[in-house]
């Protein structure tokens, strides 16, 4: 009988899978980080016990090729040593993501690069939740635990039961601490190759994949793979990320995205027209320029985390810095992710073996950007000399920057940021990296005052410096701001609570302010955005009608119409949503907002409609497919921009 001679695509995919399975074969005499078996004995005894278990083709492959980012010879030696504190070598940091993105390029199925990503976080979850685990483990995988960012906490604990193949993921874990077996008798190498064949449908998607490649594609990630001569490289076949529905492309070159606290378009006009911005105006002449808004109400939590999320508040879940727990009334501020919903861009990129540095000038932001990061660095220039290595991926920052943290209120605050910022570029320690200001110069200073262009020169220095280095860098900011006070000085303020319970009864009525934060001297509380919660659902109405009488009142909203028509989460508004006029702020009652520390200074502030105007910057022209129907921009296309135009 003839048999059918196989496709170039089939023969391609095929030769994939034998360069593959020789670095395997050449295992045979690797020793296994001081086990009784070898590398290739370990692999085979891991696949060996999926089969046993009825596994299915793609969980059987992704145990037997769980280790290969520790032997394929290019990734290898770009892999750190680990190290323990004997001075014993316990293997590579890393590994399985490296492993991961090579499959990945290879074209192997999602599940299966899946699978060999997440033994190492399989690991972290088991001793969290297993009794007994860690007990279990062999003294060499207790000592790498600690370098793989230790035993789960609560919160990813509950993250990770959210994957569904966490089963299969938790299982290749465990087959991984059994195969260690000297003993054991297992399949042969060649078993395993004939599995990962087109023809014989595990491996499927490389033929698929491939088929869509042109010829010349095919031969440079051919060339790619069989020479080993880049594999820190990723292919065409999986390049990108995904979060919330939206593809970001894996950066190509060091990457930056800067939020400027306040970052109003006025100061970047006057900047421009004082000369003090050469870099911004270089930005704007030969890469891109915008003005887009910003999400609703435009602080800093909401923004900074559509921004890193990609979406508005309506999906992401937090639409302010502080709010009313529905369960037991009680006013919170919002410092870490517990209401995020979904994951973040950030989290997505470190997942696929990104270095991902975060850095906030307010720690208030801390834990909402290190949210899921992976083998990632997130710190605050807030509490940068209290960074350690189990919680934010550095220590020794302040000795490794040169100088001390500066206030929480002053300029430089934001300025630590930008030259830690620097730093990680110079020293080629990160691929992607976020880096978010403070409002404070901002909140004191209008566009144009001394202050504000000295602050304003500093970052764009800082800026080019990054661009310079050959980062690609995209600049925007998380709202606007605005002058809120009359013509004699004095902050231009509606006490909502006083005039509603006034109207309706003391105790009638709760206005939350959710501007406010930890920075309480840039802005006293005041904003202009609050929320209302009533006493009685009976007044609900009566008191929507009669905040739309008051002055300064811009928009009150119900509940419904806020989410409808802001993009807020229904589910977390309260009973009616009121936004002031540009000049003026909305408070509670007078004596909760102190006013002290604006000293001669006028209030400046934000949160209403007149302050989602901010600029977006990019040092490199706008990609051609982005460029095609966009009628309005949003600052949290940012990520977008930045990583879909480069080339």
């Amino acid at each position: 009988m003839l048999v059918a001679a196989p496709t170039p695509v089939e023969a391609r995919a095929n030769e994939i899978i034998t360069t593959l399975f020789t670095f395997i074969e050449d295992q045979e005499k690797t020793e296994y980080l001081g086990e009784r078996v070898s590398q290739l004995q370990h692999s085979l005894q891991a696949a060996h016990l999926a089969r046993q278990s009825d596994a299915d083709n793609e969980t059987i492959l992704g145990a037997l090729l769980h280790d290969v980012g520790r032997f394929i010879p290019t990734l290898h030696s770009q892999m750190p040593k680990m190290i323990a504190p004997d001075g014993g070598y316990v293997g590579r940091a890393s590994h399985e993501i490296f492993g991961e993105r090579y499959l990945r390029q290879l074209g192997f199925s999602d599940k299966i690069c899946q699978l060999v990503g997440a033994h190492v976080m399989a690991k972290r979850y088991l001793t969290a939740v297993r009794d007994g685990y860690y007990e279990s483990l062999s003294e060499t995988s207790k000592k790498t635990l600690k370098f793989q960012g230790g035993i789960f906490n609560d919160a990813q604990v509950a993250e990770a039961r959210k994957d569904s193949l966490l089963e299969e993921k938790l299982a290749v874990r465990v087959w991984d601490d059994l195969a260690k077996d000297p003993d054991m008798i297992v399949e042969p190498i060649s078993f395993y190759k004939d599995m990962a064949r087109p023809q014989n449908g595990a491996a499927v998607v490389i033929e698929e994949q491939a088929a869509k490649l042109s010829a010349k594609q095919l031969s440079k990630t051919l060339e790619i793979v069989i020479n080993s001569t880049n594999a820190d490289c990723v292919s065409d076949l999986s390049s990108y990320v995904t979060a919330h529905s939206r593809t970001y492309a894996l950066p190509k070159q060091p990457t930056v995205a800067v939020c400027i606290d306040g970052f109003d378009p006025e100061y970047l006009a006057q900047g421009i027209a004082d000369g003090i911005l050469p870099n911004l105006a270089y930005f704007i002449h030969h890469g891109f320029h915008t003005t887009a808004k910003s999400c609703m109400p435009s602080f800093t939590n909401p923004n900074n985390v559509s921004i890193i999320t990609g979406v508005p508040a309506s999906i992401h879940g937090i639409a302010g810095n502080f709010y009313l727990d529905p369960v037991n009334h009680e006013e919170k501020m919002i410092t870490d992710a517990t209401l995020l919903r979904g994951p973040t861009i950030l989290q997505q990129l470190s997942k696929r073996g990104i270095r991902v540095v975060a850095i906030t000038a307010k720690d208030k932001l801390r834990r909402i950007l290190s949210h899921g990061l992976e083998n990632a660095i997130c710190f605050s220039a807030e509490f940068a000399g209290e960074a350690t290595i189990e919680t934010n991926g550095i220590t020794g920052v302040e000795e490794w920057i040169g100088r001390k943290a500066p206030l929480q209120y002053s300029g430089d605050l934001s300025l630590y940021v930008l030259d830690a910022g620097v730093k990680f570029i110079e020293e080629d320690r990160t691929d992607f990296m976020y880096l978010t200001l403070s409002d404070f110069i901002q909140h004191k200073h209008a566009p144009g005052d001394k202050d504000a262009n000295e602050f304003m020169s500093a970052l764009d220095q800082r800026i080019g410096r990054l661009a310079q280095l050959g980062a690609i860098v995209a600049v925007t900011g998380d709202h606007g701001m605005s002058d809120k006070s009359l013509e004699d000085g004095t902050p231009n303020v509606l006490y909502l609570q006083e005039r509603l319970e006034g109207r309706f009864g003391r105790g009638s009525a709760r206005v939350i302010c959710p501007i406010t934060d930890p920075f309480v001297r840039h802005h006293g509380a005041l904003g202009s955005f609050v929320r209302v919660y009533a006493k009685s659902a009976s007044d609900v109405s009566s008191m929507l009608s009669f905040i739309k009488s008051l002055s300064g009142v811009a928009l009150a909203l119900s509940a419904a119409e806020a989410a409808e028509s802001l993009e807020l989460p229904l589910d977390r508004e309260g009973d009616i949503v009121v936004v002031a006029v540009k000049n003026a702020v909305i408070g509670s009652k007078k004596e909760e907002h102190d006013l002290s520390n604006l000293g001669e200074h006028r209030l400046r502030s934000h949160g209403g409609l007149s302050e989602q105007d901010v600029p977006i910057l990019m040092s490199i022209p706008l990609g051609s497919q982005l460029a095609e129907g966009k009628a309005t921009w949003r600052n949290f296309d940012i990520f977008d921009l930045v990583l879909n135009s480069q080339t």
